[in-house]
């Protein structure tokens, strides 16, 4: 596949919107009229992973963390970054970052983490607000499961974890053609009155341009009759960070040990907050002490993130909220499997996908 219809297809789910202003996310190296075959998932971009992938022959290595944050004016060989653009450039490697658009979207880890610990009702914690717009277009009875076909099939109607979502009602309408059409109902110069269905569904932003072409493609009408609303709607499912209840309340060597086991850890960093027991949980992989205040406005028992700080640990126990710091790398290695999925689903057997998983923690615990 060519590597701009792969981006393409990956940011209509994951779209580059979603990123912080500060960051790097989408093709960071490459030629998008290249051919993919194989596709590398590595959290960072490493000599090592650069070396796998050229070993194994994969020509796309797809990253969670940008290789770099800032602009760069200058490439220099000689660098650390350099050398590794240089080494993919030379061997035709193109490089994808999906970082912080992922963790705002439906795909994130801390959906995926939560739903590990047996949460299923999980909402976003600092929820965004997502550009969306209403779609009202008017087709024939007779025609509209085709147009309804082409809106769903490029985008619209996804409202959370459903899709194909409308409305529709239905009514007259009228029209008279001049001399230079040629009307699918009726004759010109004459007013026609159709039975006709008003449709109306939600469409991203990013995906607008994308669905009213295929609307306009199916619909059976010369000039399509319809209607655009800019919405204030807030979404629950796509924002930084993540909130759920379990099912059941757990003490806490319970939750813990539940932790240990999830994020593959054999010490975690601990901020009791006195509470008896952990029934509402947030989370915010990486760095994500920033949400801290939107896990205490949404009344969470504890807050799972990563890198926190001593002030931030003693500011969370007097105001009630107990942290889970999991450290940075374990709470996001997992991204590179979750993006391998989302390939996986988006692409089938289209492409070769594997995972780097040889990259460890920098940091280790010294026992003396």
């Amino acid at each position: 596949m060519k590597l701009s219809q792969i981006t393409k297809i990956f940011e209509d789910r994951i779209p580059l919107n979603l990123q912080e202003p500060w960051d790097q996310c989408g093709l960071s190296l490459g030629n998008p009229n290249s051919e993919i075959k194989s596709v590398l998932f590595s959290y960072d971009l490493t000599p090592e992973s650069i070396a796998h992938a050229k070993k194994n022959k994969h020509n796309l290595i797809v990253t969670h963390h940008p290789f770099q944050l800032k602009g760069q004016a200058r490439i220099r060989f000689d660098s650390y970054t350099g050398q590794m653009i240089q080494e993919c450039a030379k061997h035709d490697i193109a490089v994808y970052c999906s970082h912080t658009n992922h963790d705002a979207s439906r795909d994130s880890l801390n959906f995926y983490y939560l739903k590990k610990l047996g949460i299923e009702n999980a909402k976003a914690l600092n929820a965004s607000e997502q550009n969306l717009y209403k779609l009202v277009v008017f087709v024939p009875e007779k025609e509209t499961s085709v147009v309804m076909d082409a809106l769903f099939t490029a985008g619209a109607g996804k409202i959370g974890a459903y899709g194909e979502c409308s409305f529709r009602s239905q009514g007259q309408g009228t029209f008279k053609g001049d001399e230079s059409t040629n009307p699918t109902y009726g004759k010109k110069l004459i007013r026609e009155t159709v039975t006709e269905e008003k449709v109306e569904t939600i469409v991203p932003e990013h995906l607008l341009s994308k669905v009213i072409s295929a609307m306009i493609k199916a619909h059976p009408y010369e000039e399509v009759a319809y209607d655009i609303y800019a919405l204030q709607n807030q979404s629950f499912y796509t924002g930084l960070g993540a909130i759920g209840t379990l099912k059941k309340a757990l003490k806490k060597q319970e939750f813990i040990q539940e932790l240990k086991k999830l994020f593959r850890l054999k010490n975690l960093r601990f901020v009791d907050a006195g509470k008896k027991s952990y029934k509402t949980v947030a989370i915010c992989t990486g760095s994500g002490t920033s949400l801290m205040n939107d896990a205490i406005r949404n009344k969470a028992d504890v807050f799972i993130t990563g890198d926190v700080k001593y002030h931030q640990a003693t500011e969370a126990q007097i105001k009630g909220l107990s942290l889970a710091d999991v450290g940075h790398f374990h709470s996001e290695i997992d991204s590179v499997k979750v993006l391998k999925s989302v390939f996986a689903d988006l692409f089938g057997k289209n492409l070769k996908l594997e995972v780097y998983n040889k990259l460890k923690d920098p940091f280790e615990t010294v026992v003396f």
